[in-house]
């Protein structure tokens, strides 16, 4: 279990956090919040705001719950998620002579940082964030944006050994720490969850062995399921076949695993090909789909060219139409796994 520690984090009265990576918002804001109670329960102190909930009034109304005091805790946090709304440009109307402009979100949120309540937190979540603002260089410059966007590759080990020693009292050596990274990737909250479970693995030791995470994590199945993968990739129906036979070997109920499995490269194969037709860059549509590693990366972006829309969702149909049938008994899961093999291997 993860360890509880009381947040060292600076609190400002307005705190930006941005970046899609939703692990370390939750993390981000769990501090914050940490801070702002003093880990107390925060009770009707918390507030959070879904600004679709109130149209363009969504930035007033938010600072309104700022401004006031909350009958029943000494402090507040207001929470406005998604907040990238408030931020996009709105197309100007007309002023009539001797009428005001009305003032833009960031407007309203710049007058508010020159006399905000002393008495509440305002975190806006955004996916993304402009850096050329002015309101960002405000809130920049006393470290009130923190950054919540997706890590690449070569952070994951880095981020795998501190996540460890700070949330679990335990230290990897590197071959645990790389092959735990090639296991999962750049998805940390997958990441976390597994370190969770190896935390409790051998919870006398200080460490993470490298047994531990192949025995966890499940090194040999993955693999094999990978190795299938590929195989389809090439359309090599006798290593794909092989290969269910070896899955079937390590673990006889491998078989939701196994389709499961097949079912998310297809997936990813449909995605990738939607990014790809948007005229998205290679490693953009690899960044945002969290392919890994590179060389199953570079598969599934050459078959979703070669199969186009159209293949990919017909494979994804025919895994689901072999999904229902292992689930109402027509046929035995095995059998219709290699059927489905042989099917997408031969087929014109």
């Amino acid at each position: 279990m993860a360890k509880t520690v009381k947040s060292a984090t600076a609190i400002n009265p307005v705190m930006v956090l941005a970046g899609e990576e939703l692990f370390l918002r939750n993390q981000m804001l769990a501090e914050i919040e940490s801070a702002v109670f003093e880990g107390e329960d925060p009770g009707m102190g918390f507030v959070r705001l879904d600004p679709t909930a109130h149209g363009s009034s969504a930035m007033a109304v938010a600072l309104d719950e700022c401004r006031m005091p909350s009958m029943f805790a000494p402090r507040k946090l207001v929470v406005v998620d998604p907040a990238d709304a408030l931020f996009k440009k709105v197309e100007e109307v007309p002023v009539a002579r001797g009428e005001r402009a009305q003032l833009t979100n960031r407007e309203i949120l710049e007058n508010y940082l020159e006399s905000p309540s002393d008495s509440a937190v305002l975190v806006l979540v955004c996916d993304s964030w402009l850096k050329t603002t002015r309101i960002h260089k405000m809130l920049d410059k006393v470290g009130a944006v923190r950054k919540c966007e997706a890590f690449k590759p070569f952070q994951v080990p880095g981020w795998i050994s501190q996540r460890a020693r700070e949330a679990y009292g335990k230290t990897l050596d590197a071959a645990a720490t790389q092959r735990l990274a090639e296991l999962i990737g750049p998805d940390l909250q997958r990441l976390d969850n597994e370190l969770a479970k190896l935390s409790l693995y051998e919870p006398d030791s200080p460490s993470i062995s490298i047994k531990a995470v192949d025995a966890l994590v499940g090194f040999q199945h993955e693999q094999e399921i990978w190795e299938m993968i590929n195989a389809l990739a090439m359309r090599d129906a006798r290593t794909a076949l092989k290969k269910i036979d070896e899955l079937w070997s390590l673990d006889p109920n491998i078989k939701y695993t196994a389709t499961g499995a097949v079912f998310s490269w297809l997936g990813q194969v449909c995605k990738a090909r939607e990014l790809l037709d948007r005229r998205m860059p290679d490693g953009a549509v690899i960044a945002q789909l969290k392919l890994w590693p590179q060389d199953r990366a570079q598969k599934i972006l050459s078959l979703a060219r070669s199969w186009g829309l159209e293949g990919a969702a017909r494979w994804s149909e025919e895994i689901l139409k072999m999904d229902l049938a292992n689930k109402t008994s027509l046929g035995e899961p095995r059998s219709n796994l290699e059927k489905f093999v042989v099917q997408l291997c031969t087929a014109e």
